[in-house]
């Protein structure tokens, strides 16, 4: 029998780890900026502010639908070689001039790509069976190797209609942050308010038992790939048009930037537990970061180094907190 005082020990550590894991990420965020901000004199400004939350908008819709993989206990590596399929496409009738069906082509082709590899992906891991990690390294391989043959070479000029999406405001907020926005909203609504999102909450906290509830696995399965991939080609539409060029190379290292966004936002890599919000916080830590390493000239491969570490350390806080609580 534990003690009085052993048990209110027990609650007051258990008490910390709950607040850590609520609220730490808040601060770690504000911290990093007012690191940057004293060490780096032109990283608080709003040119530089604006500058991160457009890299945002990329990789934040990225990590949403890396969110949805995650919370089903997935994991899905593809997501850089979908963005860079998807621009691709979209770059070839882009270049086009403006036609009612070349611009539905330029736009749409990208959507309908990044769900047609979702869904592939999907249904390999919920009907082939195979693991997701083998699954997605293959197709990231094969997804890339398929756009380099499809055109190895850069694709500039684009028409002046397309590149508005990426390089222009509604208002005082570029567009791809509106993007980034609806995103945010719509996903938010399906994991809070739709049983499809409650079902993949269940699935990521015990398969099993959700299959014995009645939950069809493999269709949420199915589902949570195809969400990611559909949002992979809507990031490479706006990659594609905010650049003003379509390249083979894009989106290339985005997978590790994905998975750090959502770790870091507090998401458990066995699944269940995750929000949107908190995984947009976590991809703001990843992109202050880089931004204030560039800045401080602090080259390419330590930025990945740091970055690595990070997903070590938030994958083994999150094992040291599912002990403790």
């Amino acid at each position: 029998m534990k003690s009085k005082a052993a048990f209110t020990e027990q609650k007051r550590i258990s008490t910390t780890f709950v607040a850590l894991r609520e609220y730490g990420i808040y601060f770690a965020l504000a911290f990093l900026v007012l690191i940057f901000s004293i060490v780096t004199p032109n990283f608080a400004t709003i040119n530089n502010f604006i500058l991160i939350l457009l890299q945002v908008s990329v990789t934040g819709i990225i990590s949403i639908g890396m969110l949805f993989v995650i919370l089903s206990a997935g994991i899905d590596l593809s997501v850089g070689s979908i963005l860079a399929v998807a621009g691709m496409i979209s770059g070839v009738y882009a270049q086009r001039d403006p036609s009612p069906t070349t611009v539905l082509m330029a736009l749409g082709i990208p959507i309908a790509v990044g769900l047609l590899c979702g869904l592939f992906n999907g249904a390999l891991v919920a009907w082939g069976k195979i693991p997701a990690l083998i699954v997605t390294l293959g197709t990231m391989y094969a997804y890339r190797g398929y756009v380099i043959w499809y055109r190895v070479n850069p694709i500039y000029n684009l028409q002046p209609w397309y590149r508005v999406i990426g390089q222009e405001k509604i208002g005082p907020i570029p567009i791809p942050i509106v993007f980034l926005l609806v995103v945010v909203i719509v996903a938010s609504i399906i994991l809070n308010l739709t049983r499809f999102g409650r079902h993949i909450y269940a699935v990521g906290g015990n398969q099993e038992a959700a299959r014995a509830a009645g939950i069809n696995v493999n269709f949420v399965k199915l589902g949570v790939y195809t969400i990611s991939g559909l949002l992979c080609g809507l990031a490479g539409l706006v990659f594609t048009a905010r650049l003003g060029a379509a390249q083979a190379i894009s989106g290339t290292g985005y997978e590790l930037i994905a998975i750090a966004s959502v770790v870091v936002g507090g998401a458990s890599l066995f699944g269940g537990r995750g929000t949107v919000g908190k995984t947009m916080v976590g991809a703001l830590i990843i992109q202050v970061l880089q931004s204030g390493l560039v800045m401080l000239n602090v080259p390419s491969p330590i930025q990945q180094i740091v970055i690595g570490m990070i997903i070590i350390g938030a994958v083994g806080l999150d094992t040291v907190m599912r002990k403790e609580i």
